[in-house]
């Protein structure tokens, strides 16, 4: 009989499980990303922007970044690492040894995770990190702060971090990553490096749920026709359907940001403004904050879409 389990234990993830993470970075498609990601962390910027690419790659590529700074195999250690940059060669991370999977994991001490995608990141979470960031990492050389999609950020939270970077720990370093490097705060954007990930033809990632929804706002931005059919409905728009929709408008704001005009979706917000569209993408930004408040999401999306279509009227949008 097998021994049961505590809850402690239960809650370590599976090594090979948590280590699959960084899978799409490891793809012989990206061999010279990697071995650009290798060069950078070399001589590490206090901020890595990582955009483009898909939301799975850059995550890759993030936890791929910090493993670098952390991995310890035998065949790697430090000393090894040193003398490699002497040399010029790159150092690249095991990723089978305990401090890897700890990075993988999210287990390590000195890597600390916020991610957009789960909760709203709240000021008192920036707080707690400046109390952090003045004290030496843990275990290793440098802790390193990942920010998982960092265009869902409010403006607040974005003004927090600003003022981390503005008052730079010697301890500390950054990778942020992000769909576009337009669709953060510029300031923010203006004090790290950027590495842009190869794009891909998001319609090709599209679920049928997206195509669907896509062909829905299509049609309510033209005439103002059939998003109420749509959410009417009890129960027809959930928080997982309402966080889907601000997904796909950020992807195309992007496009759009980017010039792209060939969707279809992306060329009607291309008759905005490049501030109009940073403006409404802040307001998609408060609609997940708000979701993830627990707030309707059927009259928390009704509004966003309500508001994103009154702002493409009053831009001549015929």
């Amino acid at each position: 009989m097998a021994e049961k389990k505590n809850t402690a234990e239960e809650q370590i993830p599976d090594k090979e499980e948590a280590i699959k993470i960084y899978d799409p970075a490891l793809s012989p498609l990206f061999d010279r990303f990697r071995e650009k990601i290798n060069k950078i962390q070399q001589e590490a910027p206090q901020l890595l922007h990582l955009e483009g690419g898909s939301a799975e790659l850059r995550t890759a590529f993030a936890h791929y970044y910090a493993a670098l700074f952390f991995c310890q195999s035998p065949e790697q250690c430090f000393h090894d690492r040193e003398n490699a940059a002497l040399y010029g060669e790159c150092f690249k991370p095991c990723i089978h040894c305990p401090e890897c999977y700890k990075v993988a994991a999210h287990m390590h001490p000195d890597f600390i995770v916020f991610d957009t995608r789960e909760a709203h990141i709240e000021i008192d979470s920036m707080r707690e990190l400046k109390k952090i960031s003045m004290e030496a990492p843990r275990f290793a050389k440098k802790r390193l702060v990942l920010l998982l999609e960092t265009q869902k950020l409010s403006v607040y939270s974005g003004n927090a971090i600003l003022k981390l970077l503005e008052e730079p720990s010697p301890y500390n370093q950054y990778v942020f990553t992000m769909s576009q490097r337009e669709m953060i705060l510029p300031t923010l954007l203006s004090r790290g490096f950027v590495m842009t990930l190869p794009w891909k033809d998001s319609l090709q990632e599209l679920t049928e749920t997206e195509k669907e929804w896509e062909t829905i706002l299509i049609r309510f931005f033209q005439n103002g026709a059939g998003l109420l059919d749509k959410t009417s409905p009890k129960g027809a728009v959930d928080a997982e359907a309402a966080k889907l929709i601000c997904g796909l408008l950020q992807k195309n704001f992007a496009h759009a940001m980017a010039g792209r005009k060939n969707y279809l979706l992306a060329s009607l917000f291309s008759t905005l403004t490049f501030d109009k569209l940073f403006e409404i993408n802040e307001r998609v930004v408060t609609c997940y904050e708000m979701l993830n408040l627990m707030v309707n999401p059927t009259y928390t999306i009704e509004a966003l879409l309500t508001e994103i279509f009154v702002t493409l009227k009053t831009a001549g949008l015929k």
